[in-house]
């Protein structure tokens, strides 16, 4: 069997990883766009910010694809998918056909038409080119504006502080990281940024971009403050890579449609990662969740049906976390529900300690959760969201900072523990 991955990130890896185990004779071509060998994006800020070197980037061994028997195309990039003739149509003339094939292409940086692209100075924060573009111009930088609140942007503005530039970040939101948390506990977050000298507009936007020579300068905000800027780092969040399904019969809405198996409407054709469109366990809805975990897990379970294991996905869940300057937050499933009333709210908010925590419940079922400051408890409040775990009878212990295991078995029991939550 000859099967054909596209991507070469979290979702492809646990793909390659999973079929291996399973099946070690078919073939298996990897097309990249990049040229770099397997890297974390994860771990990019912190390269820019000089806390670890290129090669800590590394995501896998740089015999990997050797030990794995995967033909590795670097640098080529898949423009066509003909499923009828089970073909690939690459840039430059390639063709590649395939009896399987995995769509792992990810996501790209969303760009607003008023950013002029091709400017010096402006850039966006996915890859590693990204990266190193950032890091070579911090020598010739005294300012810096992010565009953007959100992970990306706010990592983005930590690394460049870091690396002693002035760093300010615009929001057009009420807060930051809007995607993530609610007012109170961005409240505490924004407070520790501002006391590391990362200023925050919030509810602004940006109205002109003011180049020389094709050099950015300024920017201007729709509230007319003039930014003087030598870097622009634009996070404006990202859209799923599924151009080369354009003309296809591939289903697709906000992402490629799959099911349960990462199959498309095209029996012999999966995807994974920022491009699947998948099901959310929290809000019982189907969405693209960008995110590295969901990314493994989606390639894991592709990669297993790919090798006709038949492993179902149960679906995802949103989850980001993130450490800024000594403070840990964590924030899962539904966090700040568009209609309250439909939703139980419980919070404890101690901002003097940098501690928020808040739970969203609906039908004694819990939805979303933000932890901030103590994030313990993260692991067992994730597996009661996954397992939709019934907790009328404790929902006061989750709160705790001592709630665990222990206080499950107290209400659960053990023998419904083992069931629900240990399996």
């Amino acid at each position: 069997m000859n099967i054909v991955i596209i991507g070469n990130s979290a979702a492809s890896t646990a793909a390659i990883e999973a079929i291996r185990k399973q099946d070690n004779r078919s073939t298996i071509t990897q097309l990249s766009n990049e040229i770099h060998p397997l890297y974390s994006r994860c771990l990019t800020s912190y390269f820019i910010a000089g806390k670890i070197d290129k090669d800590k980037l590394l995501y896998r061994a740089s015999d990997f694809h050797k030990k794995m028997k995967v033909e590795l195309y670097s640098g080529i990039v898949a423009e066509e998918v003909d499923t009828k003739r089970q073909q690939l149509k690459c840039r430059g003339g390639k063709q590649f056909e395939y009896d399987k094939l995995l769509i792992a292409t990810g996501s790209s940086p969303k760009m607003p038409l008023n950013i002029p692209s091709g400017t010096d100075g402006i850039f966006e924060l996915r890859t590693l080119d990204n990266a190193i573009a950032i890091k070579n111009k911090i020598p010739q930088a005294k300012n810096v504006v992010v565009l953007g609140g959100g992970l990306i942007g706010m990592r983005a503005a930590d690394a460049l502080s870091k690396c002693g530039l002035k760093v300010t970040v615009i929001v057009q939101s009420k807060h930051v990281l809007s995607q993530m948390i609610d007012y109170g506990a961005a409240q505490i977050i924004q407070k520790r940024i501002l006391e590391n000298n990362i200023e925050i507009l919030t509810q602004t936007d940006i109205s002109e971009v003011i180049c020389k020579k094709n050099n950015l300068v300024a920017v201007k905000t729709n509230a007319g403050k003039l930014l003087e800027c030598e870097i622009l780092v634009v996070a404006k969040g990202v859209s799923a890579n599924m151009q080369l399904i354009e003309n296809s019969n591939i289903e697709k809405r906000r992402g490629i449609v799959t099911n349960q198996y990462m199959q498309t409407n095209i029996a012999n054709v999966f995807a994974a990662g920022d491009v699947a469109e998948t099901y959310d366990i929290a809000s019982a809805e189907y969405v693209t969740n960008a995110l590295w975990t969901c990314a493994v897990q989606q390639g894991s379970i592709a990669g297993q049906n790919i090798a006709d294991q038949q492993q179902k996905y149960n679906g995802s869940i949103g989850q980001n976390s993130l450490n800024f300057f000594d403070v840990s937050l964590i924030s899962m499933g539904i966090t700040s529900p568009k209609d309250d009333s439909k939703y139980k709210i419980m919070s404890d908010s101690r901002p003097s300690r940098n501690i928020y925590k808040k739970l969203v419940i609906q039908n004694n079922l819990l939805k979303g959760i933000i932890l901030l400051g103590k994030i313990d408890s993260a692991g067992i409040l994730l597996d009661l969201i996954q397992r939709r775990t019934d907790i009328s009878g404790f929902e006061d212990e989750l709160l705790n900072d001592n709630f665990n295991f222990g206080k499950i078995i107290k209400y659960l029991g053990r023998e419904a523990v083992e069931r629900y939550c240990l399996k």
